[in-house]
């Protein structure tokens, strides 16, 4: 548990832990207040998770700040490397000005400082793309940029390096010393870095968009790079070139997964003209054995099938799928027509309508389930709130059709109750939270028959107390019979909407009813385990245990006691079945 931990780690797991460090512990007595610690007696595995992300942490932290040193270590270098490329230009020139002094008058002329140089070709250019398609637009704009100034090739590969700026760091990692004055090899060495697929550089263009702060010719002159860009990898210099090229691509957009990606692997950096890439096509289609007919993808690989497809308007269904893959019983879940499925039902675009027509259809299979949907719908809606009362305090509840289990907020509603276990509750919004568990009373006025449930406690819920409908109602069921005990058979109607749903429950009893799906039948056997006390011979342990049949509660009767102990038992189970 203690493996690799430190001291700093035990000293952040002991405050985490609401517990007090002093300057003289040491890790012993570190390790002697966690282990003491009440949440290490109620849940040692909780704690030996938090002891392992402490050290987890510390050691990531480590490395990103030794990461960050050897940057800032590579930082300076380069920053002396410039410097002395800076000293040597300036002895240079020095030394160019020493031997002929009429140069003085053409340095007033052309400006040579290479900062304000940068400075110049940074406000013609275009700033660092962000994004690797658009190192193309970059490139030509820095390119123009150096044209209008007139800059001498010896100096466009610093000023490349000095605009990248951090961008350059794996460049001049790898970087040879010959090419580094090289302007070409530079360009290169970075578009090899950055530059995108041809295929990528056409799906961005066919995907382009146009911004907020863009006016149609900057978009327009946009796409005019992007296109002319994609054709300068293609290596496309010719009308009868270009067509071949879209007659390609538009081939290649038909193709089915598998195929695309042989014909990408086979191309390469290149492309196939139209014929080449038929014949491709043909052979890898035929050199399959056994598989089956290819597929072609109407609206292509490359594409969203969905981008352009209108919102109203339904995909057609092909009519001549095979006679023997039709199911026999249709059973449309939308209208409740048997003669057709859901997906050719003409009401599958239109506005959502009331669900009543639907049980009122002649034609219509409806399931035939005991349930309590009809209850549940009409907290479907809007939301409704119950005035209940929890260990006889008055509550304000939320019903809620999709909660699996209870939630109380224990900031706001006191309850002292033992908790049961950990459980992570996960909202509509796929956020989590462990939380305690504990039964609590639940009853429809103060003093009156209650109804003990299993409930999650979450000191962050915003309501006060999160039920379900069938909660609600056996609530109400034990006020009006004044039961102690209820069953119910049926699978509570789960509604649309849900704010908690249970993902994980780690169970502390020393029963088990895990295969009892319906938690509220769960917590009525619970309830009936823990209060069942039957008369017993003094030397003699009882042990019940209960299943589940059918969603029926039956009682496993006891063995191995005497005849005139086993038919008092006997008897007294019946008495408690009837």
């Amino acid at each position: 548990m203690y493996k690799n931990a430190l001291k700093e780690d035990l000293i952040r797991v002991v405050e985490d832990l609401d517990g007090t460090v002093e300057s003289t512990d040491t890790i012993a007595k570190l390790k002697t207040k966690i282990e003491k610690s009440s949440t290490f007696e109620s849940d040692a595995d909780f704690v030996k998770i938090l002891i392992k992300n402490c050290i987890d942490e510390r050691v990531s932290r480590n490395e990103r700040e030794a990461t960050l040193e050897k940057q800032k270590i590579e930082l300076a270098k380069l920053q002396l490397a410039q410097l002395k490329k800076e000293v040597e230009l300036q002895t240079a020139k020095n030394k160019a000005l020493s031997l002929n002094p009429a140069a003085k008058v053409e340095e007033k002329q052309f400006e040579t400082n290479i900062e304000n140089m940068i400075k110049s070709i940074k406000t013609l250019s275009l700033p660092v793309p962000t994004r690797s398609e658009n190192f193309n637009l970059f490139f030509q704009s820095l390119e123009r940029a150096f044209l209008t100034k007139k800059i001498n090739d010896e100096y466009k590969s610093e000023i490349l390096i000095n605009l990248l700026g951090e961008r350059a760091h794996n460049v001049l990692l790898y970087i040879k010393k010959e090419e580094l004055n090289d302007y070409e090899k530079l360009k290169s060495i970075v578009l090899r870095e950055f530059q995108v697929t041809p295929r990528e550089c056409l799906n961005s263009f066919k995907n382009a968009v146009k911004l907020s702060g863009e006016t149609y010719i900057q978009f327009a002159a946009r796409l005019t790079a992007n296109f002319q860009y994609y054709c300068s990898l293609r290596k496309v210099n010719s009308f009868e070139s270009l067509c071949d090229l879209l007659i390609s691509d538009k081939l290649f957009e038909t193709l089915n997964k598998e195929t695309a990606t042989h014909i990408g692997i086979r191309e390469a950096e290149d492309w196939f003209r139209p014929i080449d890439l038929a014949k491709e096509c043909d052979i890898y289609i035929s050199s399959r054995s056994g598989s089956r007919k290819e597929t072609p993808i109407a609206c292509g690989y490359t594409e969203d099938p969905f981008k352009n497809r209108p919102r109203n308007c339904k995909p057609k269904i092909k009519d001549s799928y095979p006679q023997n893959l039709e199911r026999q019983n249709k059973n449309c879940y939308i209208c409740g027509d048997s003669s057709h499925y859901a997906r050719d039902c003409e009401k599958r675009f239109k506005p959502k309508e009331s669900n009543g027509h639907i049980h009122n259809r002649k034609n219509a299979n409806s399931l035939k389930v005991k349930s309590e949907k009809q209850k549940s719908d009409e907290f479907a809606q809007q939301l409704q709130y119950v005035n209940i009362f929890v260990e006889n305090q008055p509550v304000t509840a939320l019903i809620d059709s999709r909660c699996q289990i209870p939630v109380l907020n224990s900031s706001l509603i006191r309850v002292n109750k033992p908790s049961e276990g950990m459980i992570t509750l996960s909202s509509c919004f796929n956020e989590k939270r462990m939380v305690e568990s504990a039964p609590i009373n639940i009853s429809l006025t103060q003093h009156s028959p209650s109804l003990s449930v299993r409930t999650a406690l979450s000191p962050t819920l915003t309501e006060e107390f999160i039920i379900h409908p069938s909660v609600y109602t056996e609530i109400k069921k034990i006020n009006h019979a004044k039961s102690d005990v209820l069953f119910n058979e049926s699978e509570s109607s789960l509604g649309a909407y849900f704010i908690f749903n249970v993902a994980n429950v780690i169970e502390n009893s020393s029963y088990d009813l895990s295969h009892v799906k319906n938690f509220n039948i769960r917590n009525d056997l619970s309830s009936l385990i823990k209060n069942y006390k039957p008369i017993k011979i003094k030397s003699t342990k009882l042990k019940m245990c209960i299943i589940l049949k059918h969603d029926i509660p039956v009682c496993q009767r006891a063995r191995r006691l005497s005849c005139s102990d086993k038919s008092q038992v006997n008897d007294q189970i019946d008495d408690w079945l009837q």
